[in-house]
Formats: C-alpha cells, sequence, structure tokens
C-alpha cells in the first residue's frame, strides 16, 4: 500500500492505476491536515482530471458529526494526490 507524509502543499503521484478488480480505490490519511484539504486527481493519457466527490477537509465530517479520515472512490488512469491550502501540515496518506 503505498503511502506517503505531506509537510507542505504538494502533489504525489501514487504510481498506481485507479482501475481495480473490486472496483474501488480507499484514500486515508493519520495526522494533522493544517487546515488544507486532500483531492484526488486521476491522469488518463496526460489529462490530469478530479476524481468526483473526493475532497477531504480538515472540517469535513461523516454523517455521525465524526471527522472524515477516509473515502472511497471509482476512476480510472494513475492515482494523484493533491494536499492544497494548508498551513503546516504533518499527515500520512495512504492509497489501496
Amino acid at each position: 500500500m503505498p503511502k506517503h507524509t505531506f509537510e507542505a502543499d504538494e502533489e504525489w503521484n501514487v504510481g498506481m492505476e485507479a482501475k481495480t478488480d473490486s472496483g474501488y480505490n480507499v484514500i486515508a490519511y493519520d495526522g494533522n491536515l493544517g487546515g488544507g484539504t486532500l483531492r484526488v486527481f486521476t491522469d488518463i493519457e496526460g489529462v490530469k482530471t478530479p476524481v468526483a466527490n473526493s475532497k477531504i477537509a480538515a472540517a469535513t465530517n461523516d454523517t455521525a458529526g465524526d471527522d472524515l479520515e477516509q473515502l472511497v472512490f471509482i476512476s480510472a488512469g494513475n492515482i494523484i494526490v493533491a494536499l492544497s491550502g494548508a498551513t503546516d501540515p504533518d499527515v500520512t496518506v495512504a492509497v489501496r
């Protein structure tokens, strides 16, 4: 499972394809987003596009009101995760 620690705004090329036998992937994080937002993109033949409903912000909550620290997404192409708008983040992100 690929993991990466963000300590500033940046893009991380996960190095794996989003298309899977199960049909879905999961992104999860542990740590401090520094007020920033994680977003999943895919690159298909050089065209980088955001994956629908794939943003996780520090203030994003699930239906129970708890912090949302993982989400499931469906897409194809190479997975890219970007952190933006963060101030002094220290967060580890994993994709499966």
